[in-house]
């Protein structure tokens, strides 16, 4: 017994054990997790895809709401929307960069070419719907936030990586016979998948400074 007379509850108490178990500031080990490259791209994918998303649409809300400016005015309060005019500062089509940003999801794709096998199925379209030459068109048009440099990055740097890629997959899906040999090349040049994903977020920033 305790000092109030209560019995004293024993340590190894099947009580005590299910709610450390159930406790959500438990620590969990780690060790023996199985955590591979493939995994890191299944984790890093959804978050910089939504980082993506937040940046295309973080000023259009506002921008819907502020009240129409003289001219001169403010060029953040000037547009309604982002659909409606083509841009903050008048020179950005918002409506093209958005839909060639959407294609960036694609990156995934180029990330993930690592074997004979996975480079014939990305180019069949079983999985994915990566096209290379749809791909560089879309690099080509977000090229137009080369200028909009951010604290996260710089935009122009990030869409030659992913415009570069795009251009090494045309090459390796024309390549006949495929070699792993040409494949270790091409993931040389584009590096990491984390790496490689995280440009995403220089162009997010871009398209945030932009407006659109």
């Amino acid at each position: 017994m305790d000092r109030t007379g209560s019995p004293a509850r024993r340590v190894d108490d099947p009580e005590d054990r299910n709610a450390a178990r159930n406790d959500p500031q438990e620590a969990i080990p780690l060790d023996g997790l199985p955590y591979d490259a493939a995994m890191r791209s299944k984790i890093v994918v959804p978050v910089l895809l939504i980082v993506l998303l937040a940046g295309c649409g973080g000023s259009s809300g506002p921008a819907a709401t502020a009240n129409p400016s003289t001219a001169g005015g403010p060029a953040s309060t000037s547009q309604p929307s982002a659909a409606s005019t083509p841009a903050a500062n008048g020179k950005l089509d918002c409506a093209a960069i958005k839909t060639a940003a959407a294609e960036l999801i694609n990156a995934q794709f180029l990330a993930q070419l690592t074997s004979p096998d996975v480079v014939a199925q990305v180019k069949a379209k079983q999985f994915g719907n990566l096209d290379p030459d749809a791909f560089i068109a879309a690099m080509e048009t977000l090229h137009a936030l080369d200028g909009y440099a951010s604290p996260l990055g710089d935009p122009k740097a990030a869409i030659d990586v992913y415009e570069n890629a795009a251009k090494a997959a045309k090459v390796l899906f024309a390549t006949d016979p495929m070699t792993q040999a040409a494949i270790d090349t091409y993931k040389q040049n584009i590096g990491t998948v984390a790496d490689f994903l995280g440009h995403q977020v220089a162009i997010a920033g871009a398209l945030d400074k932009a407006h659109c």
